[in-house]
């Protein structure tokens, strides 16, 4: 072959213009290629799904722009991003001079990303979006903390969910993951419905609020510049903001308690004494108790409650009050009778913020329970209204009487929902929560009164 090789090339003749003219052609492209690869870059094109988006230096340049670009959209939820896209890279030669490389804002505009996340759905309904089935957890374990608080006095055995609560693996775009701090705080702060109600004929404020599980001060706060003296007509359009938690934790447990013992008050007739005169003969003192019992708790409310033990730990002070003869009753009886006391039941249902008895400022006939104006209460046992409207230091005040000398008063309302003369029966709502008369806040005062004299409430109620 080789012998061939020399044999053709002596034949051919060197000083031809042709070959001479050939030879230059071929030194020239040789030439200027060799320039070219010394003055050009050997860039890469980046392609997203087949359409060519940009340049970059070289093609590890580029993986790393767009591992930047995944680190930085799942950065806020901790995580790294990543795409289903087809990325791609093609061979660019280009002069050194013109190359342009592309930013990580042009990438992030072309690429579609994603984060393998975890939705919460509660009873069916898609609620929250977490970065990952752990952070689910962790949220659903700090929301029943913030309710199931284990201590020295309160042991919680067990702890549930009302509703039904699952969580499922999701892929999703990192703006609808919530970090595991927002999505406490929305679960905190409930669900929040805006609604639109419209004024139905002897529709009131409170009435509302009670047709809709609201409060009668929620009513009027999703209406800024009401008050409860605000008219309202029929076909009248208000607004209704119901806030109703997301979850609701159930708690069982024990607990332990010290409640205190209100002291009684007995009375002694002392002929000494003027007619109306009163004197303290002996100052009372509350006692304390320890009350052991089980309760089912949902969220902050506890809905069920059985004692189990209850252990005295200072006995009351019985507060002795000697009485002039004949003294003018505290109100004039509708009827009279043996006074014996049953089935009273409470008109509303909260803590007590001031007993019956000699308290500072004077003696307290009644007890205060604790409500907020516009809260409904109801009359403790069936009977007729014997007066119902202002009443001096009383403010808006109801009397019923029961029968068989026992009658019952409610006072410092903010409305009064019955008249004189009517029949009301046990349980019926008869006024709203008020701070009217001789109140420094809004409470319900409630007093039992047999034959004519005012008694501790406490005694006849369940």
């Amino acid at each position: 072959m080789f012998l061939q090789n020399r044999q053709w090339l002596q034949k051919i003749s060197w000083k031809s213009p042709k070959v001479i003219g050939g030879a230059l052609a071929v030194f020239i492209v040789l030439g200027s290629g060799g320039y070219y690869l010394i003055n050009s870059s050997s860039a890469a094109y980046l392609m997203i799904n087949g359409e060519r988006i940009g340049i970059v230096t070289n093609q590890g340049t580029g993986q790393n722009l767009i591992q930047n670009v995944l680190k930085e959209k799942g950065a806020s939820l901790g995580v790294v991003a990543k795409t289903h896209d087809k990325i791609e890279f093609a061979k660019a030669l280009v002069g050194k001079d013109q190359v342009q490389p592309i930013s990580e804002g042009e990438i992030q505009k072309k690429l579609s990303v994603y984060i393998d996340a975890a939705e919460l759905t509660i009873g069916d309904k898609p609620i929250f979006i977490l970065p990952s089935q752990e952070e689910a957890q962790k949220l659903l374990k700090s929301y029943q903390d913030l309710y199931a608080k284990s201590s020295g006095t309160n042991q919680v055995t067990k702890v549930s969910f009302e509703e039904n609560v699952e969580t499922k693996a999701i892929e999703t775009e990192p703006d609808k993951v919530l970090t595991l701090d927002k999505a406490l705080e929305k679960l905190k702060q409930g669900d929040t419905q805006k609604l639109e109600y419209t004024v139905q004929a002897n529709d009131s404020w409170w009435l509302i609020a009670r047709k809709n599980n609201m409060k009668t001060v929620e009513v009027l706060a999703s209406n800024p510049g009401t008050t409860l003296d605000t008219k309202i007509k029929p076909g009248q359009k208000i607004n209704l903001e119901k806030v109703t938690p997301y979850l609701t934790v159930v708690c069982e447990g024990t607990r332990v308690d010290q409640e205190t013992l209100p002291f009684d008050v007995v009375a002694k007739t002392d002929s000494s004494l003027g007619s109306g005169q009163s004197k303290v003969t002996q100052a009372g003192s509350d006692g304390q108790k320890e009350v052991k019992y089980t309760y089912v708790q949902k969220n902050d409310k506890v809905v069920s409650k059985n004692v189990v033990e209850e252990k005295v730990l200072k006995a009351a002070v019985n507060q002795v009050v000697a009485k002039g003869p004949n003294q003018t009753p505290v109100v004039v009886a509708y009827s009279r009778g043996s006074g014996q006391v049953s089935g009273l039941g409470w008109p509303l249902s909260s803590h007590i913020n001031s007993y019956y008895g000699y308290r500072s400022g004077g003696f307290h006939t009644g007890i205060d329970i604790a409500g907020d104006t516009g809260d409904p209460y109801v009359a403790a046992a069936s009977g007729r209204v014997v007066s119902a409207g202002w009443a001096g230091s009383y403010g808006n005040c109801i009397v019923i009487d029961h029968g068989n000398g026992i009658m019952t008063r409610y006072a410092h309302s903010s409305k009064l929902l019955v008249s004189a003369g009517q029949s009301v029966s046990k349980g019926q709502t008869i006024g709203l929560v008020g701070a009217t008369g001789n109140a420094t806040g809004p409470h319900l005062h409630f007093e039992v009164i047999i034959n004519g004299d005012t008694a501790n409430p406490l005694n006849y109620l369940p």
